[in-house]
């Protein structure tokens, strides 16, 4: 368990379709990114891990944000638990891919579905 890299699909409504995120999962760090945006999850012993931020909010929703995609409060959650499992030696690398692939699964559904009439695709 030194560093492994995995790339997730994530549909962007911006662009009309999907787009590669990258993630690396270090023991110490856990970092997303894209077309040179990055998020970065930072370990901290006995503390929540602290993810950077962007424009006032967590790097990983402002990188979503600005490609249409708005996710649940609770993803950035999701994928820490996924990389703290990873990191402890719980599941292993597949196992972290899947996992990761199946919270972006679960995302990229609450994207598709989004309200599209004129009044919301105004909003979003």
């Amino acid at each position: 368990m030194n560093e492994v890299d995995f790339n997730l699909s994530i549909f962007s409504p911006r662009w009309g379709h999907e787009d590669i995120y990258k993630i690396t999962l270090k023991s110490e760090v856990m970092n997303i990114s894209i077309n040179g945006r990055r998020a970065i999850c930072t370990y901290r012993e006995g503390l929540d891990p602290m993810w950077s931020y962007e424009f006032g909010k967590n790097s990983l929703i402002s990188i979503m944000n600005n490609d249409s995609i708005y996710p649940p409060a609770v993803l950035p959650n999701m994928f820490e638990y996924v990389w703290e499992s990873w990191k402890k030696g719980e599941i292993t690398d597949n196992v972290a891919k899947k996992e990761f692939e199946v919270a972006v699964n679960w995302l990229n559904e609450i994207t598709k579905s989004k309200p599209r009439t004129d009044f919301w695709m105004r909003y979003f």
